[in-house]
């Protein structure tokens, strides 16, 4: 029964503020449709960034003359770190066909002898594919004497972790922003309302109603906003990521995706944010003290 006259003059507010109401959800809307457009950008370049460190090796030549029983225990030493996934050995002769595929040149038609080293790629384990894990990887090869030098892309990860840091903290910066902009407009929605019913509220206080069922309606007002700004910025996103960019032509636009249950949290925000938005309006407009 109180449920159901607080969702009555939730309702209400609704048609007594509508263009305030509209406003706010559209906003909303708009909010999170940006910050869902933001969640997708950054989730699809993490896993960008992970293929493109998941190819990142590195890359340790191996001094001439040594026996296949020293390589094979120098593999055992490089395998016994811990950032280490997996070794290949990689010999003189390997070397030379990977030259001759690379630069259509067969190494003997222009020297009589062989000069490329032997080597181990190493790939890393995911945890270690950054460029501290590298380095860290790095210092522990360089100490070992049967190893001649350490090859790794340095430059490369550099900047992929620094430009991933700034994408981030813009993209966090962005959604703070519009997460604060929505709750805003919310709070200034329901003080309209709260205004708009303040001899109604006042009544309410002189025959005893309790705060908690003087509020309840604000709030459930706030949090159906924030529910519809949710539901249709949720259902734009899985329209254009689910249905729209999967039939573009352009392999690298159409395999952006994301998770499914990405859309009922971003619902989720949407209806925290009405909350939110509600309960700050109203624990500021409606005290224990008679509205005048």
């Amino acid at each position: 029964m109180r449920f159901r006259y607080a969702l009555k003059e939730a309702m209400s507010g609704f048609r007594k503020s509508k263009l305030s109401s509209f406003a706010s959800i559209f906003v909303l809307f708009i909010s999170l449709l940006a910050i869902g457009m933001f969640a997708v950008a950054g989730y699809n370049l993490n896993r960008l960034i992970k293929t493109i460190k998941g190819k990142v090796e590195v890359e340790v030549f191996i001094k001439d003359g040594r026996t296949s029983e020293q390589i094979d225990s120098l593999k055992k030493i490089v395998m016994s770190f811990n950032e280490v996934e997996d070794v290949f050995y990689i010999s003189k002769e390997e070397a030379a066909k990977i030259f001759e595929k690379e630069f259509g040149e067969n190494i003997f038609n222009v020297l009589d002898f062989n000069p490329l080293p032997a080597s181990f790629k190493i790939k890393l384990k995911e945890e270690f594919r950054t460029l501290h894990g590298v380095e860290s990887l790095v210092r522990k090869l360089k100490k070992i004497p049967d190893f001649e030098d350490v090859k790794y892309r340095r430059a490369l990860l550099g900047i992929i972790e620094r430009r991933f840091r700034i994408l981030s903290q813009v993209f966090f910066a962005a959604g703070i922003l519009l997460s604060v902009v929505s709750i805003l407009l919310i709070v200034n929605t329901i003080r309209l309302t709260i205004y708009a019913k303040r001899k109604l509220i006042k009544i309410m206080q002189l025959v005893g109603a309790t705060r908690g069922f003087i509020v309840l309606p604000f709030l459930i007002q706030g949090f159906l906003q924030g529910l519809i700004g949710g539901f249709f910025s949720a259902l734009t996103i899985y329209v254009v990521v689910k249905i729209i960019i999967p039939q573009l032509p352009d392999d690298v636009i159409s395999s952006i995706n994301v998770s499914d249950l990405f859309f009922p949290v971003l619902i989720f925000l949407g209806c925290f944010l009405g909350f939110a938005g509600s309960w700050i309006s109203a624990r500021k407009y409606i005290t224990y003290k008679l509205l005048p």
